[in-house]
């Protein structure tokens, strides 16, 4: 199994509680009261097994911390569980704190390097104070390699588009392969794109690509076309140069080298973080390259067919 993939982070971190004992859940939800992190609050998940902590897992690969007792409904529950979610589901992005009452179970220096732990606590000897300094630390962890993972992933797109983008190509395509780009980035029900250039007669000349996923019923044409005639509509829509918050998505200014092109592309996707806008903006700056070849190329090529409105 491909490892999860964090695109945003969440509104609010989640922490998964594995004990099989009612009373350890409600003492914790006591303990971790207040408890934030980069302004970001945090929601408890329960599981009363090894089992039923995996099947959670499987079904939240963004939850951050897990807090997970040894002995369930067997001697080993939580390290079998902690087995699978590290090497079946593949999530090396959780940190995992196992709490147990019977530490002779599980040592805690072979269990830690064994099984990639981030703590080890024994509940005899845990107390409010040493709980809430463990799963922050434990959240701050996590974070920063979802943001490494983040960080990693769009310069691994904007690198494969980039070389993937060719003078050559159609215009149509090149748009494609921007809004393909756009939409590994940052997923999105519906994502569109438009650029104004000219044929080699110097005549105007408009493209406009759309790719919609789920738009709650509506055809995608239609919501990509009700987008576009707003914008239309609105001369301080593609003012600026940088990603910034429109309607319901975000709106990324385009405009090719030597004036020979401006548009824009709309990824319906709110609560878009500054990681995230950053790669777009370095998106922006490819598609700035590849525009103003593609486009000179068209022009010296000869007069080509005006695509007016093309669905991928």
């Amino acid at each position: 199994m491909a490892p999860p993939i964090i695109h945003q982070l969440p509104e609010q971190y989640r922490i998964l509680v594995v004990d099989d004992e009612p009373d350890i859940h409600a003492v914790t939800k006591l303990s971790v009261r207040g408890l934030t992190y980069a302004d970001r609050d945090v929601e408890l998940l329960s599981a009363m097994s090894g089992a039923e902590a995996v099947e959670t897992m499987r079904a939240n690969p963004d939850i951050a911390v897990i807090l997970l007792d040894v002995v369930m409904e067997t001697d080993s529950a939580g390290l079998d569980a902690c087995r699978a979610i590290r090497d079946e589901l593949n999530n090396h992005l959780v940190r995992i704190v196992l709490r147990t009452g019977q530490p002779g179970q599980a040592p805690e220096k072979e269990t830690i390097d064994d099984y990639d732990l981030d703590g080890y606590l024994a509940k005899a000897e845990l107390n409010a104070t040493r709980l809430y300094s463990t799963l922050r630390a434990a959240l701050k962890s996590w974070h920063e390699l979802v943001q490494l993972q983040r960080h990693e992933r769009y310069m691994e797109v904007l690198h494969e588009r980039a070389m993937a983008l060719h003078s050559f190509d159609p215009l149509p395509l090149t748009l494609s392969h921007i809004l393909e780009a756009a939409l590994e980035i940052c997923p999105a029900s519906l994502g569109a794109i438009e650029l104004q250039s000219f044929e080699q007669s110097g005549n105007p000349q408009r493209h406009f690509v759309h790719l919609a996923t789920n738009t709650n019923g509506q055809d995608g044409g239609t919501a990509a076309e009700e987008i576009r005639a707003k914008i239309a509509r609105d001369p301080q829509a593609q003012s600026g140069n940088a990603p910034h918050n429109y309607g319901n998505g975000l709106l990324v200014p385009l405009k090719a080298h030597r004036d020979l092109g401006y548009g824009w592309l709309y990824l319906n996707a709110a609560n878009v973080d500054d990681l995230t806008r950053s790669a777009l903006t370095l998106l922006a700056g490819h598609a700035a390259n590849a525009l103003y070849s593609a486009v000179a190329e068209s022009m010296l090529a000869g007069p080509e067919e005006n695509i007016d409105t093309l669905a991928i």
